[in-house]
């Protein structure tokens, strides 16, 4: 499942990618902004595979948007300019769809994200971390959950627990957004390992991760179950 998010100032458009969404198994678009600022303060609790963005906004543009993300989610503009599409592909943008647009366009565009998050995924399934003196290989699959706490984190995997120097910023750039999604402030989950979820908790093997109330709209939507 890809997880979006949509960027426009305009409610109509807005309207749009949501009912081309709707007509998808494939996409879930986790909320819906009217404005950059909104949008940013978002991402940086809750990272996505893909964005729909707007370019001309009021107060910062979407191109304004993406220099300011340390996390940059895939792209794909939406706009009634076709003007900017040599400056969207500067940034690695998936497609470019000039207003409006139907949802047969909507759907190739989906498709060319799913063709990328594909290739993304199958020339990587495992990083590297510092742990002391030892640089240790781990595959995304053997993780259950990783908890946070300041400039150090706990990654626990099916076998071992490791405590590397990292921030939950670094490791979300490592970790797939369509395996992993955050439960808490201090907890990221591997979704396939995932037992069950009861009274505000996720169930991994024998470990017991809250879930806060701040990401659980948003964790119940990326699980369809809401």
């Amino acid at each position: 499942m890809i997880t979006a998010i949509a960027i426009d100032d305009e409610p109509k458009a807005i309207q749009v990618i949501q009912h081309h969404i709707s007509k998808l198994d494939t996409v879930s678009l986790m909320a819906y902004f009217y404005n950059a600022e909104d949008a940013i303060v978002f991402l940086k609790h809750n990272p996505v595979d893909l964005i729909f963005l707007d370019i001309n906004m009021p107060n910062m543009s979407g191109l304004e948007l993406l220099n300011e993300l340390q996390l940059k989610p895939e792209v794909v503009f939406t706009t009634a300019y076709a003007e900017f599409a040599i400056e969207s592909y500067n940034h690695n943008a998936v497609d470019y769809l000039l207003k409006p647009f139907e949802l047969d366009r909507f759907q190739l565009a989906i498709h060319k994200v799913e063709k990328r998050l594909e290739n993304r995924k199958q020339h990587s399934n495992f990083f590297f971390i510092k742990d002391g003196f030892k640089t240790i290989k781990i595959e995304f699959e053997t993780i259950l959950f990783v908890k946070g706490s300041g400039n150090y984190l706990d990654i626990t995997t099916k076998e071992n627990v490791f405590s590397p120097r990292m921030t939950f910023t670094e490791i979300i750039t490592k970790l797939p957004m369509s395996q992993f999604v955050r439960v808490h402030q201090s907890y990221l989950v591997n979704i396939e390992n995932i037992d069950k979820i009861e009274n505000n908790q996720v169930y991994i093997d024998n470990y017991k991760i809250p879930i806060s109330s701040r990401y659980k709209d948003v964790f119940f939507k990326y699980l369809n179950l809401s």
